[in-house]
Parts: C-alpha cells; structure tokens; sequence
C-alpha cells in the first residue's frame, strides 16, 4: 500500500508507507502465482501547514488498519484468521470451480482453498519460498493428517515472483483419516522460509451427509462497508450497511446490541426475506466463540412493487457494563431454497 501525499517542503510526492505485492508458482497440487502491483489509495495536494497533520492521521490510520486485519472471522465459512506478516485480497473455499457458501464438505470429494493475490512473502533474487503446513484435528484436537510443508519438493529452488498470483491448496477429507468424526478442524499456516511472516487459517469442517446436495455459488459479491466489517452475498446484493452498538432495549436490558443496518437489498423480497433463516455467532478478542442465550432481533421492510428490501438485525454480543474490549459478532442469513446468501462479519 502507498500512500502519496507530497514532499513536506517541496511539494514533491512523498510515499508514506508501502506495502508491494510478493511473488510464487504453479504446482500440481497447489498454484501460486501474483504480478508485483502498488496501490495508490490517495494523491493529495495540501497546504505546508496541513502536511504534518495529514502525516500523523494517515500513520494512525494505517495502524488501525492494520490492526483490524491482523486477525477475525471470514464470512461464509466461519474460518478463523490470524495475519502474521502474510494475507491476501480474498480467501475462499472452491468445490468443482465453484464457492462453498458455507462449511459443510463430505468425504470423497476434492475441494481447493484459496489465496487471491497473497501478499507478505520475501523476494531473493526475483524468487519467493512459500511453505504451506496442513493439520486436520478432531474437534477435540487429535491430530487426524499432517503435512509439514506441500511445497517441500520447492524448498530450496523456491518459485519465481513473477508468476506469484494465487495460492490454492487441493484437499481430500478420506474416511480412513476422519474415521466416525461429525466434524473437524483444517488447520493451515502459510509461511514464509526467508522471512517470520505467516498466515494460519482455521477452517472447521462439518462433514457433509452422503448425497447431500452441497451450497454452492458462481458469483459471490463483497459487501463493501466500513472498516472493521466484512461481508459477502450470493444471489442478492446490498448497497449498504451501517454498523452502530444499541443499548437502549429493554427486551435484554443488561445487553448490548451490535444493530446491523442493511440497506437497499435487491435481488430477492419482503416474503422471501421473512422465510429465510438468520443465525448469529460472537466471539471474544481472542476469536472464542461465546455463547449468547439472548435472542437476535429484527425490522425488515421495503417497497413490494420493487422488491427492494431493509433489514435491520439487532445482535446481542456483550454486556453493557463490560466497556473496552473488542467482540467479532457474524450475522448470516439465507433463503429457504439455500439459494441466496448474507454473511456479515463486524467487529466492535
């Protein structure tokens, strides 16, 4: 990332910070690859007596930014991340080319995970050297598989940085390994070996019914919304949302609310929307999952003729006397035919 906003004395561009794309390959088992890019997220002209204050705000604003990447909750599949130095532009689950909108895989069946455009790795002589840990765990922790490093036959040839565009990792959920376990956890650290930059992912797993038609979608689209808020949709789209903490209702009076806003639904209806199936999940700073007893409340409307929809969910998350720490609460609902999709995942 840079930030451009001239020279303090001259006028000149001065980058504030960067952070450059890295590099990778093509393997049979896993593909990395990534062309080298630079974001310009701005290109300022200001005044010498606005400069120095302009510095001090983009430098907080890039630790927050930071900070609010540096670990959470996908949406979609609930995967935990923890970003150590190596993230990426998207993660996601893919079954025979397309996304898995939830976390329910059976056996027998290949699936990829996915890094678009990772970046965090070390060039050395236009070369990069990605490892890959994978660890399947039982819900209680036993460890199931193991692979230290898929990339082990590159470890010391590395993979060149100009073809460094994605990673996708292949797996097989076999019998034999998952044995009688409902579920399990998909534990990857992705790392780099001329670096201590790393990336680990928790995926749980539930394992699907054999015959059971699985939740797929072509097209997924980003929410885009306000730092700290993540969210994807499939087969609707929403123009907005806003995020605010509600501590004026009485049904939960010692509770407060994460209320979120969603604006301008389009793609589906007021009937459809009333049917579908919301749940909800909240998870502590150190993303433990928190058991909430209060109930989830909503406000939904719109204009019929048109099918645009507003859905205001109102989550429970934290008590209001607990001030000053930070909560991850996810907020899913789908259609009755499991067709359409909202995933939102906010930090607050």
């Amino acid at each position: 990332m840079i930030i451009r906003v001239g020279n303090f004395l001259s006028g000149d561009p001065f980058y504030l910070a960067c952070l450059p794309a890295k590099a990778g390959s093509i393997l049979s088992y896993c593909l990395l690859s990534c062309p080298n890019s630079y974001l310009y997220r701005n290109n300022i002209n200001i005044s010498m007596s606005n400069r120095l204050l302009l510095l001090f705000s983009s430098f907080f604003l890039l630790l927050n930014e930071s900070h609010a990447q540096s670990k959470g909750i996908l949406p979609l599949t609930g995967a935990r991340y923890f970003n150590e130095g190596i993230w990426a532009k998207n993660i996601e689950v893919r079954v025979d080319g397309f996304t898995l909108l939830n976390n329910r895989i059976p056996l027998n069946k290949e699936f990829d995970i996915k890094l678009q455009l990772p970046t965090g790795f070390a060039q050395d002589k236009a070369m990069v050297f990605a490892a890959v840990e994978v660890n399947i765990v039982s819900a209680k922790g036993i460890v199931l598989s193991t692979t230290p490093n898929v990339f082990k036959d590159n470890e010391t040839k590395g993979f060149p940085a100009a073809s460094y565009k994605e990673v996708i990792i292949k797996l097989i959920l076999k019998p034999e390994m998952i044995k009688a376990e409902p579920c399990c956890i998909i534990r990857l650290r992705y790392y780099d070996l001329k670096s201590k930059n790393q990336l680990r992912l928790e995926f749980p797993v539930i394992i699907a019914r054999p015959g059971e038609a699985l939740q797929l979608s072509k097209f997924v689209n980003d929410v885009r919304t306000v730092t700290a808020t993540q969210g994807k949709t499939s087969g609707i789209k929403i123009k907005d949302i806003d995020v605010t903490v509600d501590t004026s209702i009485r049904v939960a009076p010692k509770m407060a609310y994460a209320s979120i806003d969603m604006k301008n639904i389009e793609g589906s209806s007021l009937a459809e929307v009333l049917s579908g199936k919301e749940s909800f999940w909240v998870y502590d700073a150190d993303l433990n999952e928190i058991k909430i007893t209060d109930k989830q409340l909503k406000q939904v409307g719109g204009a019929m003729e048109d099918n645009i929809v507003n859905y205001l969910s109102k989550i429970p998350y934290r008590l209001k006397a607990v001030t000053g720490k930070l909560y991850s609460v996810r907020f899913r609902w789908e259609s009755a035919d499991k067709r359409k999709v909202i995933d939102v995942v906010v930090v607050k």
